[in-house]
């Protein structure tokens, strides 16, 4: 079997990486919750009162005082619960996960919320250095039931610390390239806390504890356990986009390799099929159809699997998990071995049928790739209306002219898109991307047509939002993007 990029990989090898540990220990967090309760009771009897005193001497309680009005917006304050619906309501949007990792968000601070339930058990009142009160004081059930409802003077374990730490834990986890931005959101909360007096030491410590626990309950719960994520080890363990392939031999090398981008597609697997080997055998052609199945939970990888075995023209590249379309596009390219790549979506909206009118284009407009134009779109009133406003605003700010660039229905010359590294919502843009590799490219008409069945997999919500956060990107990549021209000098010129 054969890694993209050139990279072997032993059947052996691949067996050990799916057998590889977990990413994170399972038990991790649970080591990291036991050393905050022992930091907890060591603080209690040993730095508490000591903390209080220096934060007056000092004068950071007073500091603090004066940026009390920050605590008081509540939406940009990350100890308050209405900032943990604004960032879940943010990931709801923008992340893969969709609304199960703002569930996992809410869930965690509800579950936070139970250091109420504690203060109210425990009874320990604030930090108050004038009257010298025991670190340790302590009055249980303090004013009964209803004292379970008026907590104004009751510190252990501090809720703000609990909520920001369960924030930043789930945050982590959802975005582990800016967990050191999240857990610092965190330390300035627990700051905040013990600098205005607020809360001791040790209530920091058990309300960090309590976060911890309240996410990683939350994640179970939302069935989000990096527990059961597989990662692989030794030399390899760095590399994140990786396409295992079964080896070919250089006389099945296919002329044209059609690329089918492939999600909880079962109805429309079979006409699916049929009508791209018709198709394709039009060309005259040698061709391949490598389907990317995107994590589908449906019968799709069941039914794709049967047809393997009568049809070996096909091919099946099954991800780990969900990764979306660009992620399934560029495992397909990598995979693919003809000199031409077609692309078009499993929906069949995209007519398979365009792609023999299509493949002579690219010699007779000298280009590098077509991509199709849905002219006439087959769709709701508000999906063209959005599409429409969608491509004005993608060509004013990319400085394009391109009437239509996420039609999935294209061709390219190997060259052009072999090797185009992709990000998350790339699929959109890959006209503006080839350009930017110098490549040529040309746009024309093709059919476009209802969905055969199924449901749409891409509406307002979870399009428009990341799609213009990636066409600022893409505009920053075409300025920065480098030009130069450089030749060998040979023996012969003059320097």
């Amino acid at each position: 079997m054969a890694r993209a990029h050139g990279e072997l990989t032993a059947p052996a090898q691949l067996e050990a990486e799916e057998n590889a540990p977990p990413l994170t220990p399972p038990r991790l967090w649970l080591v990291a919750v036991l050393i905050l309760c022992a930091l907890t009771a060591v603080s209690i009897f040993l730095w508490d009162a000591r903390v209080v005193e220096w934060v007056h001497q000092v004068g950071l309680d007073k500091w603090a005082k004066k940026w009390v009005w920050l605590r008081k917006l509540r939406v940009i304050w990350p100890g308050h619960f209405l900032c943990t619906l604004l960032i879940a309501a943010l990931v709801a949007i923008f992340h893969r996960t969709g609304l199960r990792s703002a569930w996992m968000l809410i869930v965690a601070g509800i579950l936070s919320g139970a250091n109420s339930i504690i203060k109210w058990t425990v009874g320990r009142p604030r930090p108050d250095w004038k009257t010298a009160t025991p670190s340790f004081s302590v009055h249980p059930f303090k004013g009964g039931i209803p004292g379970l409802f008026s907590q104004e003077n009751l510190g252990f374990p501090s809720g703000d610390v609990a909520l920001a730490v369960s924030s930043a834990a789930a945050l982590g986890y959802l975005i582990p390239r800016w967990r050191i931005a999240w857990w610092t959101m965190a330390i300035i909360v627990a700051f905040q806390r013990i600098a205005e007096s607020s809360h001791h030491l040790s209530d920091v410590f058990a309300a960090a504890a309590l976060g911890l626990m309240a996410f990683h309950c939350a994640r179970v719960a939302c069935r989000l356990s990096p527990d059961s994520i597989k990662v692989p080890s030794g030399p390899l363990s760095d590399l994140r986009r990786t396409v295992a392939t079964l080896p070919a031999s250089m006389e099945s090398k296919p002329y044209l390799s059609l690329v089918i981008p492939c999600y909880n597609e079962a109805e429309n697997v079979p006409t699916l099929l049929t009508r791209v080997e018709a198709a394709l055998a039009l060309t005259g052609k040698p061709f391949e159809v490598v389907i990317v199945d995107d994590g589908s939970t449906d019968s799709t990888p069941r039914l794709l699997h049967e047809a393997m075995k009568t049809k070996p023209w096909l091919r099946v590249i099954r991800m780990a998990k969900n990764g979306g379309q660009s992620a399934a596009f560029e495992a397909g390219f990598e995979a693919a071995r003809g000199e031409i790549i077609a692309t078009v979506d499993a929906d069949l909206q995209n007519d398979p049928e365009e792609i023999p009118r299509l493949l002579p284009m690219l010699d007779q407009q000298n280009v590098d790739m077509i991509t199709g134009w849905r002219k006439d779109r087959q769709d709701t009133p508000f999906r063209k209306w959005q599409s429409r406003q969608a491509n004005r605003i993608r060509n004013w700010i990319s400085q394009e002219t391109v009437n239509d660039s996420a039609s999935s229905l294209k061709l390219y010359r190997a060259h052009a898109i072999k090797g185009l590294r992709l990000f998350n919502g790339a699929h959109r843009f890959f006209p503006t991307l080839v350009k930017m590799r110098g490549y040529t490219v040309y746009e024309t008409p093709v059919k476009h047509s209802a969905r055969f069945a199924g449901t749409a997999k891409y509406g307002f919500r979870n399009r428009a939002f990341r799609a213009f956060i990636d066409l600022i990107g893409i505009r920053w990549m075409k300025e920065r993007n480098l030009r130069y021209q450089a030749t060998e000098v040979t023996h012969s010129e003059e320097t």
